[in-house]
């Protein structure tokens, strides 16, 4: 089923593929002793067909509902199997509860998007989504994919799925291995922080990674001109609002930065790293009316 964002017009194709759903039951992690004896008995009954089907799963990606195996031997036996019919169900399920999530929210969401990431979006990006104790979040680039599975039906789910694209999107242009945190820290920022405070009406700044803490309050005040606040009251109310503090006197206000989207204020990020990730800088909040220098 396919679902339209409003304005920058990216569709999200949610499905459940038979075929992905087999794969992770073969080769995933068991989720119960059930599944692990399953697995085995396959394994003795097919050996053959258990290891040269091992490298369909990018094939099942790329194709979705038109992948043909080279052998239907094994996929067959796991299809008619008791077992991956109560899988399916609880998936089909997982997926219903992530349409109606999506359906209630995506315009809200892509609006701010659009107003916060900047960025052009695939037209067309499939969600796989598998069950949802595996707990698999993932991007796979080259076929504009998201794999989906996890008991996050929340909330969340729509914001890590948003982060899990922009984080995809990202990789193909800046060398995310070699600026993890960086990266990492400007997505929480955007997404965790900024779009789940707009969405939750409520500050969403203390929320996301402790090992980020750090990197985030450094990297705050040039976001804060990211998202076009250029004078000092405006910004002293914000930071008290989300509770990060600075010395303005440190920081000459740019206005251009506000003219980036997300991929060049990462990249202007990573080009200035030296000065912007400087721990004397940092200053934290202890009560709203206090700030206070570390």
């Amino acid at each position: 089923m396919i679902y339209v964002l409003v304005g920058d017009k990216m569709n999200l194709d949610i499905n459940v593929n038979d075929y992905l759903l087999a794969w992770y039951l073969l080769y995933g992690a068991s989720l119960s002793k059930e599944i692990d004896k399953f697995k085995r008995n396959l394994y003795l009954k097919y050996k053959k067909e258990y290891n040269l089907c091992y490298k369909d799963r990018s094939e099942i990606i790329k194709y979705g509902k038109d992948f043909i195996p080279d052998n239907d031997i094994l996929y067959n036996a796991v299809m008619s199997s008791s077992l991956f019919k109560s899988l399916k169900k609880e998936t089909i399920k997982h997926k219903n509860n992530i349409i109606k999530m999506w359906e209630a929210s995506c315009e809200e969401i892509n609006n701010y998007a659009k107003d916060i990431l900047r960025i052009v979006f695939p037209r067309v990006i499939n969600v796989y989504i598998v069950h949802p104790r595996l707990e698999i979040g993932e991007y796979q680039k080259e076929f504009k994919s998201i794999i989906w599975g996890s008991e996050k039906d929340k909330y969340d789910v729509l914001i890590i799925l948003l982060t899990i694209v922009t984080r995809g999107l990202l990789s193909e242009k800046i060398d995310y291995h070699s600026n993890k945190e960086i990266v990492d820290a400007v997505l929480e920022l955007a997404i965790i922080n900024e779009i789940g405070a707009k969405i939750s009406q409520k500050p969403s700044y203390d929320l996301g990674s402790e090992i980020l803490k750090i990197i985030k309050r450094q990297i705050y005040p040039y976001w804060l001109m990211y998202l076009g606040y250029v004078d000092k009251e405006t910004i002293l109310n914000k930071m008290i609002n989300d509770r990060i503090g600075f010395d303005l006197e440190k920081y000459p206000l740019d206005k251009n930065i506000k003219k980036l989207n997300i991929e060049t204020f990462v990249s202007f990020c990573i080009k200035n790293s030296n000065r912007i990730l400087k721990l004397n800088n940092i200053m934290k909040m202890e009560r709203e009316e206090e700030i206070e220098v570390l």
